[in-house]
């Protein structure tokens, strides 16, 4: 497995906009995507961290802009389906990319990490990205390397939630809780894991609410 790691000045995505505007630091981990009469849509989670009156206004222009197709908030969670049309979201959201670890958005800036079995993929990302100077006037290579299996481990974003936590923020993911459109409900969750409605949103929300300082401290 190839990763690519690079920082980039990203001067088209709201949310980095948005970032540099009121301070925070945005975690986006996208969970979906798919095309639609010639444009992308990514769904993604996004954990912020800064000021708490910040981190409103954030989610309050992030709710009203344009390109928001689809937006939730839990707190400093967003769940955000984003409407994008250049060609170099089609190569950074492409289905044969993985994503070991979170975008981290901050201050303008773009700090990713991603990875495939196909090097030339990642290549291409590069090279795309340094076509558009006057969206991504910053580009700069960490590295471009084979890793280890220990890098995609998954079980190391959540582990210190308690089984209950972790057990309904599982659940929630693999039954389509947060795919677009939903595929359940948390009523249907909760049935489904046969405990109320109120016991299981608890979960679910304690166990969101953990995963920023998670995500942050499993991003190098």
């Amino acid at each position: 497995m190839w990763t690519l790691k690079f920082t980039v000045q990203n001067k088209d995505s709201i949310y980095t906009l948005l970032t540099s505007k009121h301070k925070i630091t945005d975690y986006f981990y996208p969970i979906n995507y798919y095309k639609k009469n010639k444009r992308v849509f990514i769904l993604g989670i996004h954990l912020l961290e800064g000021d708490s009156k910040e981190i409103e206004n954030f989610a309050e222009e992030l709710r009203k802009h344009k390109k928001t197709e689809q937006f939730e908030r839990h707190d400093k969670i967003l769940i955000v389906l984003m409407r994008e049309e250049e060609k170099f979201y089609e190569l950074l959201y492409d289905p044969a990319l993985f994503h070991p670890s979170p975008t981290i958005i901050k201050e303008g800036n773009e700090l990713w990490n991603i990875a495939s079995w196909n090097r030339t993929l990642l290549e291409n990302v590069m090279k795309e990205l340094r076509k558009w100077k006057t969206k991504f006037p910053k580009f700069e290579l960490h590295g471009l390397k084979t890793s280890d299996l220990a890098e995609f481990y998954h079980q190391k974003i959540l582990p210190d939630l308690p089984d209950q936590q972790k057990k309904a923020f599982q659940f929630a993911i693999s039954n389509g809780y947060y795919g677009y459109p939903r595929k359940i409900t948390l009523e249907k969750l909760a049935e489904m894991m046969h405990i109320s409605l109120s016991t299981y949103q608890e979960h679910l929300r304690k166990a969101e609410a953990k995963l920023l300082p998670v995500f942050s401290e499993n991003v190098k």
